[in-house]
């Protein structure tokens, strides 16, 4: 019930210019907490195989119980050299030098590169902002996601590799769904967990709390807003609901949207 992000005054974040379809019915398709057992957040990761094949060749894919990463899931997944899986870690920043013309140049770049790791064998891409700085601005990670996985289904190469995006941005429900939404496979919302560890470290939290249980808590409570958000459409798994783009933008072009 917020305001348009397209009348504010202020910058506001790629986020908030999308807006969540449902289903047009009196009350939503699916009950998230009572048909809770329908309900799953489980999704494979990974190159798929042909489909008319079903040799057990073509199930060599990661399960991933959960959308969300914490940064030491995502720190194996950089890490991994297992049975021709490796990982392509791409810079989403750019250099505060190019000015506003830098944001289409990097996203070139992006794709070019996501296109080449698949070239060269890579299972997975990571889409990281890690690297901004005082002289480096991100690209925002919605539109880097967009764009790379865009790219990817223009030149039929899509089912060749899976999409992690390493964010910053990233830290709401509304977030993480747009960003599955628009191709992305898990989120490493990187920022957010820090925050958490850091009002514990504050005392806003109880210091009894482990990194561990602060990852926990904070999945639980994204996996019930998602699942929410998901039921709203009478889907009931989020392999459903990736790529899906079940949003509707307000104030946006369609050349940005279409990336």
């Amino acid at each position: 019930d917020a305001a348009l992000a397209c009348l504010s005054d202020k910058a506001r974040m790629p986020y908030d210019y999308f807006r969540q379809l449902f289903a047009q019915v009196t009350n939503p398709p699916i009950d998230s907490i009572r048909e809770e057992v329908i309900m799953s957040l489980e999704c494979y990761v990974g190159p798929e195989g042909n489909l008319l094949d079903t040799s057990e060749r073509q199930c060599h894919r990661l399960a991933l119980p959960h959308p969300i990463l914490s940064n030491q899931e995502l720190a194996n997944l950089k890490d991994m050299d297992y049975r021709g899986w490796r990982s392509k870690v791409i810079d989403i920043t750019f250099a505060k030098t190019d000015g506003s013309s830098g944001l289409k140049s990097a996203l070139e770049r992006i794709c070019e590169e996501a296109r080449q790791a698949i070239r060269d064998g890579f299972s997975l891409i990571i889409l990281s902002d890690r690297e901004i700085g005082p002289d480096r601005v991100a690209v925002s990670s919605l539109l880097a996601t967009g764009a790379v996985h865009h790219h990817l289904v223009r030149h039929e190469e899509r089912t060749r590799v899976g999409i992690i995006v390493e964010s910053g941005e990233a830290r709401e429900v509304h977030h993480f769904c747009l960003l599955i939404g628009y191709g992305a496979d898990a989120v490493n919302p990187y920022i957010a967990l820090y925050a958490l560890r850091q009002a514990r470290e504050d005392g806003k939290l109880d210091a009894e709390f482990t990194d561990a249980k602060i990852v926990k808590i904070y999945r639980k409570g994204v996996a019930h807003g998602m699942l929410k958000v998901m039921a709203k459409m009478g889907i009931s798994t989020l392999a459903s609901y990736k790529g899906a783009q079940i949003f509707e933008a307000v104030g946006l072009a369609n050349e940005v949207i279409d990336l």
